[in-house]
């Protein structure tokens, strides 16, 4: 069957991208482009985990694994005939992962049975060895999937050029790989002029683990915390365990660190408002929201060498190499007491995410799909 509304359809696999996580909110940016996408694209969303309905645009199709107590593989793969006969009822023009296991596999190998192009987008650390960062290329039967799938996708996509840099190197691989970021929309958060003052405001935004690194984030303010009047608030999931508690104990901080848990996105922005600087010690990132919603509100970056940060430098941030504690309090510090180079970093970034947000994400998705499926205009 054809088309009635002669829109393209893309099937859209990924693990909860929209509707997913334990917010409902699944990957902000990615639910934000494709919403845009569904004006000019037939959308059917394929979840290999379970997500909220209602958290979704009611213009994109949504079909997510059974929630019966089967085997995740047979799960997979009911997911995975329920989009051919939906192809076979109605012709997609073409596939679209998010990452590379589970969605990336299946939409490869139905891609190849339906001969519809598979575009693959790398969205994290899937294709980079970095130690005790990424397991897809050492755990031998996931680097096997990995490498066979961004061989034979008919397009891959990173998000960053520091993702696409290590890709190149890790996997290793010589074939074209094209560089699409992902954008916040600027006008969920509210930009305001400031000044340091004191106490200095610290926020840090996302999940406790090794990637973010937090650790390095809450020695570097330790040491803060003794030259200056300070506080930091850490918002996200994973802070309250016994680790984090005995670290701030044993640092001496823990009268000067708030923990909030988890924020819902639309709420982000109070306590943006409140803060100086955000700190982001990550070994690793791609596009990274938080830090664009920073710049976005007006407050200040000291970050880590790697994503964004990388693709932009030290015009937009306080940049320093992972896991440099001495570096990054003394880095903290320096802008803390030039007031001249806060003004400058947060008007840049402002200037620079207020060009480059979700509908300049969002065009340049559409003229890249519309490449490929030959959209109309």
């Amino acid at each position: 069957m054809s088309n009635a509304n002669n829109k393209p359809r893309i099937a859209l696999f990924g693990v909860g991208s929209l509707g997913g996580d334990q917010s409902g909110e699944g990957i902000p940016v990615i639910a934000d482009l494709f919403s845009r996408l569904s004006e000019q694209y037939d959308i059917v969303y394929y979840s290999f985990t379970r997500v909220r309905k209602d958290n979704i645009p009611t213009n994109i199709v949504v079909r997510q694994i059974i929630a019966m107590k089967f085997p995740w593989r047979l799960k997979y793969l009911i997911l995975f005939f329920h989009a051919l006969a939906d192809h076979i009822q109605n012709r997609f023009t073409l596939l679209f992962s998010v990452s590379v296991y589970p969605s990336g596999l299946f939409s490869l190998v139905l891609g190849k049975l339906i001969n519809r192009p598979v575009l693959v987008q790398l969205i994290a650390s899937e294709a980079t060895r970095i130690k005790d960062v990424s397991v897809q290329l050492v755990i031998p039967w996931r680097r096997f999937i990995t490498k066979f799938v961004c061989k034979h996708a008919d397009r891959l996509i990173t998000v960053a050029d520091y993702q696409r840099t290590l890709a190149v190197t890790s996997l290793p691989t010589t074939r074209h790989i094209d560089v699409l970021p992902l954008r916040i929309n600027v006008n969920d958060f509210v930009y305001r002029k400031r000044k340091i003052e004191y106490p200095v405001h610290f926020i840090q935004v996302g999940f406790y683990g090794i990637v973010k690194d937090q650790d390095t984030m809450f020695k570097a303010f330790a040491k803060v915390a003794t030259q200056i009047d300070c506080h930091l608030t850490v918002v996200g999931y994973g802070f309250d365990n016994v680790k984090v508690n005995a670290m701030l104990t044993e640092l001496g901080v823990e009268n000067k660190v708030t923990r909030v848990g988890f924020v819902p996105r639309a709420k982000l922005h109070e306590y943006y408002d409140r803060a100086h600087i955000l700190l982001h010690t990550a070994r690793f990132e791609t596009g990274c929201a938080v830090i664009q919603e920073a710049m976005a509100s007006g407050v200040a970056v000291c970050g880590t060498n790697v994503g964004i940060l990388a693709d932009l430098g030290n015009q937009y941030a306080n940049i320093v190499e992972p896991q440099s504690t001495d570096e990054l309090a003394a880095e903290i510090l320096r802008l803390v007491h030039d007031q001249h180079r806060y003004d400058s970093i947060t008007r840049t970034a402002r200037d620079w995410i207020k060009q480059h947000d979700a509908r300049y994400a969002y065009l340049n998705y559409l003229n890249f799909l519309d490449g490929i499926s030959g959209r109309k205009k």
